[in-house]
């Protein structure tokens, strides 16, 4: 009797221990299992490229992780771009070309060669298309203008331009329809025009060589053009600063000749060349580490970001412009890291960011690898 109790004894010992032991196992199995499904959701798509050799693909989600992420990390940011009517789909999600590979001229193979390092800056609409700007941030191959097809986002080139200009913003005047850029002339700020007819002509394996600008003017009341955008007849070129206030000054734009389609002749103070000066018809002083600028009825929109910290939208009445401080702002929405260029689309905000190019893309913050489009009611109202 007593040798049974012992057997039945050690018999459940051992039942337990192998009851445990497959628990542990089919515990363990299962954590392996969504450990590997979510190491496959979140693991950057296949690489696809264009015929000119141009990255595709999303550089880091697939569209559902992408939705994910920004649900669990900025839910009010989701809520206003995937939760609120949309006012318009132009621009929304589109891919951010580039990002894992670009094909553009080395300076120091003397050839074109593929880049991993383009940072993206500048984001506008003009005509057809959809512009982005970006730089490598190793500056061995020129900077770039990626063109998509405004309303399907599908990527149709890219236009190499002189050097390797940073590119922070990018701006379109639909009646002079001229496109101007951010860059720098005899090492102070400039502004850089070409025509939209000449983007559309640009070919350069034909012509091997970059774009040619039409108009290069150099602006030195701003130190360093970060930003740009078009309003109301004005370019209005920010100035970015990563301790002080930066500075905001607006460029009135002649209609008629002989300075039609760039600054009015009041406004230029010496023309050498194809170079310009100009002196802005009006200024102001704007809160530090401003990345973009964009106007939407009564208010002015300033996208904000330095470093690996969030972002921030701040919406300040149109009667502040003479005093972009913080204090004066009457909502300030966070946003992801590393926000860039913004651009007001029929009630909708269209943000890029440089966290998905390579120098931004660490740790576990959002990389956005594509256009986000918020409607801006909704960010209000957040």
């Amino acid at each position: 009797m007593k040798k049974l109790r012992k057997f039945l004894k050690l018999f459940f010992v051992l039942l337990l221990l192998a009851g445990i032991g497959a628990t542990g196992y089919y515990l363990y199995a299962r954590y392996e299992n969504n450990r590997h499904a979510q190491a496959s959701f979140y693991s950057r798509p296949a690489l696809k490229k264009a015929k000119d050799g141009t990255s595709i693909s999303s550089g880091h989600y697939n569209f559902a992780a992408f939705k994910k992420k920004l649900s669990d990390k900025y839910p009010a940011v989701y809520d206003a771009s995937f939760e609120s009517p949309m006012m318009t789909k132009i621009g929304a999600n589109y891919i951010i070309p580039g990002q894992v590979t670009t094909p553009s001229f080395d300076f120091q193979k003397n050839k074109v060669t593929q880049t991993d390092s383009m940072v993206p800056q500048g984001l506008t609409i003009a005509g057809k298309y959809l512009l982005i700007s970006a730089y490598d941030s190793t500056h061995q191959h020129r900077s770039v203008i990626y063109v998509l097809d405004k309303k399907t986002g599908r990527y149709l080139k890219n236009v190499q331009v002189s050097g390797s200009p940073h590119l922070g913003g990018i701006a379109y005047d639909p009646v002079a329809k001229n496109i101007w850029v951010t860059g720098s002339q005899q090492d102070q700020s400039a502004l850089m025009s070409f025509s939209l007819k000449k983007l559309e002509k640009y070919n350069y394996a034909k012509t091997k060589e970059p774009i040619k600008y039409d108009y290069v003017i150099a602006l030195p009341t701003i130190q360093r053009a970060s930003c740009v955008t078009y309003y109301d007849d004005q370019l209005f070129v920010g100035f970015f600063n990563q301790s002080d206030n930066g500075q905001i000054a607006s460029y009135p734009i002649a209609r008629q000749k002989p300075f039609k389609g760039t600054i009015t002749s009041d406004q230029i103070k010496a023309v050498t060349g194809q170079v310009s000066w100009a002196l802005g018809s009006g200024s102001a002083s704007m809160d530090r580490q401003i990345q973009g600028i964009a106007f939407y009825q009564n208010y002015v929109i300033l996208s904000q970001s330095y470093g690996s910290k969030d972002s921030k939208l701040f919406f300040f009445p149109l009667t502040a412009l003479d005093s972009l401080d913080e204090s004066n702002a009457e909502k300030v929405v966070l946003m992801p890291p590393y926000l860039e260029q913004i651009y007001v689309n029929n009630g909708q905000l269209l943000m890029l960011f440089e966290s998905g190019a390579k120098p931004y893309a660490r740790g576990d913050i959002m990389k956005m690898d594509r256009i986000l489009s918020a409607n801006i009611n909704a960010l209000l109202g957040s």
